[in-house]
């Protein structure tokens, strides 16, 4: 027992030393011996837990996707009104990347997994494209958005904002990812006008970097 406990604190400790490293550079920036450097062990330490880089990765990505998932399960079967789940799922994918380190660190190797095969989102932005578009359909139907605003338009429109601005943030600063992916979203609701959440207790805390 006292040997899986300390198989597992090291398990942690690599995967919280690669989650820094696979967020600041990505997968192919990644270098898994600065990884074992961050953990305090050798790199032969390392691959006796994760044989590949790209197992590593995958440690990361699982969780990640799974988090995704829960995340907009959680706001689209919350009891809000459409409009204002739209407005909270921004808020939300603002918050989590902050917060969490590990889910910004899937988001970005899954984002760079979507580019390696040509594609412009990753496959999780899939499932936040169809919730936007079923969010925005209700809205429309309860006269809370314009005809304008289409809905499949504006479900591929927050993942391209969420990668724009990560992207565009350098060396992977989150201090102001909130701000910038709220306003953007906030505007492309109503019409380009700006706007703020109903509550200011859902405004994205702006946390330093992890």
């Amino acid at each position: 027992m006292i040997k899986q406990d300390r198989a597992r604190r090291t398990h942690e400790l690599l995967l919280d030393a690669a989650t820094g490293e696979f967020a600041r550079h990505g997968y192919m920036g990644a270098n898994l011996q600065r990884v074992a450097q961050e953990a305090h062990m050798t790199k032969g330490a390392l691959y006796a837990h994760f044989p590949s880089k790209r197992l590593l990765a995958k440690a990361l990505t699982g969780p990640f996707e799974q988090a995704w998932q829960e995340l907009l399960t959680q706001i689209e079967q919350g009891p809000a009104a459409p409009l204002e789940k739209l407005r909270l799922l921004a808020v939300r994918l603002a918050e989590r990347p902050q917060s969490d380190l590990r889910f910004r660190a899937g988001f970005h190797l899954r984002s760079d997994a979507a580019r390696a095969h040509g594609r412009l989102l990753p496959r999780v932005a899939q499932d936040l494209c169809g919730t936007v578009a079923t969010l925005m359909a209700r809205a429309r139907r309860q006269g809370q958005l314009t005809v304008s605003q289409y809905p499949a338009r504006m479900g591929k429109l927050l993942p391209a904002l969420m990668l724009g601005v990560s992207y565009s943030t350098p060396e992977c600063r989150m201090d102001r990812f909130g701000e910038l992916l709220c306003t953007a979203w906030w505007q492309a609701l109503n019409d380009g006008q700006p706007s703020r959440p109903a509550r200011h207790q859902d405004a994205p805390a702006l946390c330093h970097q992890a």
